[in-house]
């Protein structure tokens, strides 16, 4: 079988890929600088830690959604820089804009004009700032964006990207005015309670990109993106709609009711509401993968043990692991590259049952070059467990 496959490598995409991390990069710096010049290092220091302290555990929730296909971990951290830094710093500078337009314009007094900014332009623009990040991997990364689990995954990190910053300059703003048990309260409220808030918003955005993906209407591939960005909007507005109004009520019996009530009735349904989404993805993913999969067996790409071990994380994982300690570290990257590349096989092939393919900047992902990939995979990993060594 050959699938020979000569192309030139388009510099479209190493150049996009360098655009996103040199602006993320700058925006993450300027933000640092920003909360450390306006804080202590002590201050800095603690803030850094208890905005970190959870973010692991809501990273492994976002990739356990997903575990069936490989995101590549360069792409995931520059979600997370994105959020963190671009998003954080466009998003705020533009609400201070909105709000000091309006405000003149329209003569508001402070209250005011901070109230406006806090319900209606911060949810909007820091919403906008994060979803950019999601629609344009939708539209400039079409190989790594399949259907909504991508959407959720990558507009999850970016938010919770942002909401470290975010908690960092509060938490910092917090230990030096209250000091440790003020701090700590916070924390609570923010880390606890409703840390998964920024993530599960942006995922909405992502969750209608993927909608879009998936979609066969024109009309719904249009206005799941719109749908998606205006539920992160909505839910952004009303948790900051809650906190600011609850301040108004002097009994402070609305501040608790907003600060148990969002958490157990919004973001906790929509975790589970993302997770229970995700499983039946991720069955209808297993059957499309192992209808393409039968078809490389049958071009001598895979094998039939694959059929079996591809579709399951939990086996892919194992049969990685026996490489890694029977064969040695190299076996287990030819396998685990060839693992990953054979399920990218089968999404390029479901896409192009769909009748789409990818542009020409990104050629070197399509179902030939990877198959390129594979077949030259297969031999060096068949030559190195003839000879037994690693």
């Amino acid at each position: 079988m050959q699938h020979r496959m000569q192309t030139a490598h388009s510099p479209v995409w190493p150049l996009t890929i360098g655009c996103f991390v040199v602006v993320s990069s700058l925006g993450l710096c300027c933000v640092l600088s920003i909360a450390l010049l306006g804080t202590s290092p002590a201050a800095f220091l603690v803030g850094l830690v208890l905005a970190g302290i959870l973010a692991p555990v809501y990273v492994a929730y976002l990739l356990f959604l997903d575990p069936l296909e490989h995101e590549p971990p360069w792409l995931l951290g520059l979600a997370l820089a994105w959020g963190a830094g671009v998003a954080t710093l466009t998003g705020g500078a533009a609400t201070a804009l909105l709000q000091m337009v309006t405000g003149t314009v329209l003569a508001l007094d402070s209250a005011v004009s901070d109230t406006l900014g806090t319900i209606i332009f911060a949810p909007l623009t820091e919403e906008a700032a994060k979803g950019a990040f999601v629609f344009v991997l939708f539209f400039l990364a079409r190989h790594e964006f399949d259907d909504v689990l991508d959407g959720i995954v990558y507009g999850g990190l970016v938010g919770l990207g942002f909401a470290v910053v975010e908690d960092l300059v509060y938490y910092a703003a917090s230990f030096l005015e209250e000091g440790l048990s003020g701090v700590g309260a916070l924390f609570v409220i923010r880390g606890v309670l409703t840390g998964f808030g920024h993530s599960l918003y942006t995922a909405l955005t992502g969750l209608g990109l993927g909608f879009a993906v998936q979609a066969r209407s024109g009309a719904l591939r249009w206005l799941a993106p719109l749908a998606g960005l205006a539920g992160a909007v909505l839910l952004h507005a009303l948790w900051n709609g809650g906190v600011t109004l609850a301040q108004y009520d002097d009994s402070g019996l609305s501040v608790v009711l907003v600060l148990l009530g969002y958490p157990l009735l919004v973001l906790l349904p929509g975790a589970i509401g993302l997770a229970v989404l995700a499983v039946a993805q991720a069955r209808r993913r297993a059957r499309d993968v192992r209808r393409f999969l039968a078809e490389a067996v049958r071009l001598g790409l895979a094998d039939t043990d694959d059929l079996a071990v591809l579709a399951s994380p939990r086996r892919r994982r194992a049969r990685q692991l026996r490489y890694l300690t029977r064969y040695g570290g190299r076996a287990f990257w030819l396998r685990r590259r060839l693992d990953i590349a054979l399920v990218d096989w089968a999404y390029r092939h479901w896409h192009r049952e769909r009748g789409e393919r990818l542009p020409h900047y990104l050629v070197t992902f399509e179902a030939e070059a990877i198959a390129d990939r594979i077949m030259r995979w297969r031999r060096e990993l068949s030559t190195l467990l003839a000879t037994g060594t690693s």
